[in-house]
């Protein structure tokens, strides 16, 4: 219980509230509790006489009395009363009232004495710690013990709504799906197997490593008059350096055109129709055919391979 209520609920029982920097509460010999409290219209506290008078320490049956109904050891409940006092007199500096709830306000005039305005009868009901956890234990255990609701649409509408809602995304799912079953099952152009790029500038090869320019230039001529020839060059040997390897004729046919429109000296064999091999015939020597390799490789994107 909180110490606000229990404040008017020890001036009701013990006629008298002295607080420290506040005052005295009294009852008046007619003070009464109405029977039936909480209706619309509240009722205003009658019979209660309040005096400024100087008090030192709260009464020692005060504190007992918090200690019983908070639960709390007598020190720590003297304490909560002494903060809430003290900011209880802080507003009061500030021109706010002090409200007491079942009892009422101090207000401070411009003449700085304090003034009790009567409030409204607590309708708390005085309980100690031990029944509150009880109530509240019953509490939680009522509302454990509900039936669980299950959801359901309020109206027609709103099933409607859902219902369309489900068509529409399951109509999106298997579009969805259906397309990326398509996206696997097509295979992209210049995305397959050992599928090669080719770049803008066909002129040449461009090369990280400019020790490779000799052997590639001179075996595969980057210009008409020079495409057909493969020319021998003191101790070196012919080799074949395949860039495509494909059983599919259809793509051969196109990769193979497709480097011949570029003016390269690229050359096509074939296995009884059915394996398909693109590659360029080089004279080189021997140690110059892993540089080459990894040339050809760079420049047409794929996985080069050599045969004598």
């Amino acid at each position: 219980m909180k110490l606000p209520q229990l404040l008017s609920h020890f001036l009701y029982q013990n006629k008298t509230l002295a607080l420290p920097g506040i005052g005295v509460f009294t009852l008046a010999s007619n003070f009464s509790v109405p029977e039936q409290l909480g209706n619309e219209q509240p009722l205003t506290v009658q019979g209660i006489i309040y005096k400024q008078e100087f008090v030192q320490n709260p009464d020692p049956e005060l504190i007992d009395f918090l200690h019983k109904y908070t639960g709390k050891m007598r020190p720590l409940a003297a304490s909560d009363l002494d903060s809430y006092l003290q900011l209880g007199i802080q507003l009061l500096n500030i021109g706010k009232p002090f409200h007491f709830e079942g009892i009422g306000a101090i207000i401070k005039n411009k003449e700085d004495k304090y003034e009790f305005v009567p409030g409204e009868y607590s309708t708390t009901r005085l309980t100690l710690p031990s029944e509150e956890r009880v109530e509240l234990t019953e509490k939680k255990k009522k509302i454990l013990d509900e039936p669980k609701k299950e959801y359901a649409p309020q109206s027609k509408a709103v099933k409607g709504l859902l219902l369309a809602i489900g068509i529409v995304g399951g109509v999106a799912l298997i579009a969805w799906a259906g397309y990326n079953l398509y996206k696997k099952k097509t295979p992209a152009s210049g995305n397959t197997e050992n599928e090669v790029v080719i770049k803008d500038d066909t002129s040449g090869f461009q090369k990280k490593d400019s020790t490779l320019t000799h052997p590639i230039q001179n075996s595969l001529p980057p210009n008409k008059e020079t495409k057909t020839e493969i020319t021998k060059h003191g101790d070196t040997s012919l080799y074949k350096f395949v860039i495509l390897s494909t059983a599919n004729k259809t793509r051969a046919l196109k990769r193979y055109n497709q480097l011949r429109s570029f003016e390269l000296g690229v050359k096509m064999d074939t296995k009884d129709s059915s394996y398909f091999k693109i590659y360029f015939p080089i004279y080189t020597l021997p140690k110059d055919t892993l540089h080459i390799k990894d040339s050809l490789s760079d420049y047409y994107a794929t996985k080069t391979t050599i045969e004598p």
